[in-house]
């Protein structure tokens, strides 16, 4: 190969349920190659290749595709079992693409998913969304140029998803979607953590339940979180079990104890899972993060803030007030009765 510009990837392309690897140079090669360096199939795109591919199924025919980004503005899409280009792609923009391609799932809700969008900007200064099943695209006139990733994530705290694009001109732009927001569709950095370059909803991932990852104030000595792993695209080759989840409660404030508190387990099946966390005794905030690695070594992460005893004031209301009112109630419990004597300490009984 001639000289290589972007990270190789790590990633199972063929649905084989083993981990591959593909390069790309200058030159405009691509090439996948197993675990042991041999290689499986290589293409030649005639135009040289600035970024790493991003991998996911884009036109929803169940079999997972390569998406390459090249210098000359073409967008490909190569199948992952034998590098073929998948129809009708490459989609052509008006200038180079420099960045690597954001894959996803652009369907709202109720709506049955047709492959993944492919969004990125282009030096012609704009933003586009293609979709993935008919290469038909939507684009948005930014006017500026960027060399660094579409990201994805649920900026606002509403129920949506959301487009980061970041320029050369040093703005960053918020474009809101109509996709229903799920922590999985995130693709909150380049690699997603460490060199992770595969889309991660309906294939394989970690994720938070909505009762857990809302932001609220823990007290008490535990509390529970809720996760779910998800493990569906490779059949009939199996799961990538088993799951090694680490859930870490990171307490920068915590001075009375252990400021990284771990808890882990090995999960042998995808679906809901529980895990118990010890709270801390002082008034902070925290953040919890999910970690899991599957057999092949892939990582996937999602993470959450909470707060603990910042409320515990609202007891310190009770403790004065429910003195007072106990006090109160036997003054008037035991008054005196009408017509009663009132005590004396005389000491004269006549």
């Amino acid at each position: 190969m001639a000289e290589i510009h972007a990270p190789v990837i790590a990633a199972d392309i063929n649905d084989d349920g083993k981990i591959e690897m593909v390069t790309t140079d200058s030159h405009g090669n691509v090439a996948a190659w197993t675990a042991e360096g041999e290689e499986i199939w290589e293409v030649h795109l005639k135009s040289l290749i600035p970024q790493r591919p991003t991998v996911g199924d884009v036109n929803g025919d169940g079999h997972t595709d390569v998406v390459v980004p090249t210098v000359s503005g073409n967008i490909y899409v190569l199948s992952g079992k034998d590098g073929s280009k998948i129809q009708p792609f490459p989609y052509r923009t008006h200038g180079r693409i420099m960045s690597p391609v954001l894959l996803l799932d652009m369907s709202k809700h109720g709506d049955n998913a047709k492959g993944l969008t492919l969004a990125t900007t282009s030096f012609d200064g704009y933003l586009y969304l293609i979709e993935g099943s008919s290469g038909c695209a939507d684009v948005v006139d930014i006017g500026e140029t960027s060399y660094t990733m579409v990201l994805a994530d649920n900026v606002d705290g509403g129920d949506d998803l959301d487009l980061i694009v970041t320029t050369m001109n040093g703005n960053v732009f918020c474009f809101s979607t109509q996709s229903p927001h799920h922590p999985l569709k995130e693709w909150r950095s380049s690699n997603q953590g460490r060199n992770n370059a595969a889309y991660q909803y309906n294939r394989e991932g970690i994720y938070v339940k909505h009762g857990s990852r809302t932001f609220r104030d823990e007290e008490g000595k535990n509390f529970w979180i809720e996760f779910e792993i998800v493990d569906k695209y490779r059949v009939p080759y199996g799961k990538q079990a088993p799951y090694n989840v680490t859930v870490t409660l990171l307490v920068p404030g915590n001075y009375q104890g252990d400021r990284r508190i771990v808890v882990s387990g090995v999960y042998h099946q995808p679906g809901k899972q529980r895990m118990m966390l010890p709270t801390v005794p002082v008034r902070t905030t925290g953040t919890v993060v999910v970690e899991m690695i599957d057999k092949n070594g892939l990582y996937f992460s999602d993470e959450f803030s909470l707060t603990f005893h910042m409320h515990y004031y609202k007891l310190l209301k009770w403790l004065l007030l429910l003195p007072m009112l106990g006090m109160f109630g036997v003054l008037v419990i035991l008054r005196p009765q009408e017509g009663a004597p009132l005590p004396s300490f005389s000491r004269n009984i006549d």
